[in-house]
């Protein structure tokens, strides 16, 4: 009896686990964004929708990364986002960033594909109050710097 008890608990316990694992919630988003995000990125699957500022925030998984995927609220692609480890960016682009910041401190980096190009941007230390992102293409050229404060 305590052995079918349990049993029949697991079964129920499993049963609810993969039930949890598809993309069964519904995240209101709109025909349009979906059809545009299936588009460019078959198969992906939703994991999250945030609507801020008049932007649609669509967190997806897809080639086996995680991306955040920006749209307007008409539904036009502005960019697409994921983290890069280090050893993935190519070395014209490694270059490009270790030329003009040598020996410098890479806190993250991000592939960012929007309709204008692609590019990586690098987030980097600087001493003092201030860190910096910097923007190179695929080719390493450095197309923009942008300094902020901690």
């Amino acid at each position: 009896m305590k052995r079918t008890l349990f049993v029949t608990l697991l079964l129920a316990c499993s049963v609810a686990l993969f039930a949890s694992c598809g993309q069964t919630k519904d995240w209101h988003l709109s025909e349009q964004c979906s059809k545009s995000l299936n588009e460019r990125y078959p198969n992906a699957r939703i994991l999250d929708v945030d609507y801020d500022d008049g932007m649609v925030e669509v967190e997806i998984r897809h080639d086996k990364k995680e991306k955040e995927v920006l749209f307007t609220n008409s539904c036009e692609w502005i960019s697409t986002s994921w983290d890069v480890a280090q050893r993935n960016v190519p070395a014209v682009v490694m270059q490009a960033l270790q030329q003009k910041y040598p020996n410098v401190r890479i806190d993250d980096i991000d592939f960012i594909e929007m309709p204008q190009g692609s590019y990586y941007r690098f987030e980097i230390e600087r001493t003092g109050a201030q860190d910096e992102y910097v923007y190179i293409t695929p080719q390493g050229v450095i197309t923009e710097v942008n300094v902020y404060h901690k």
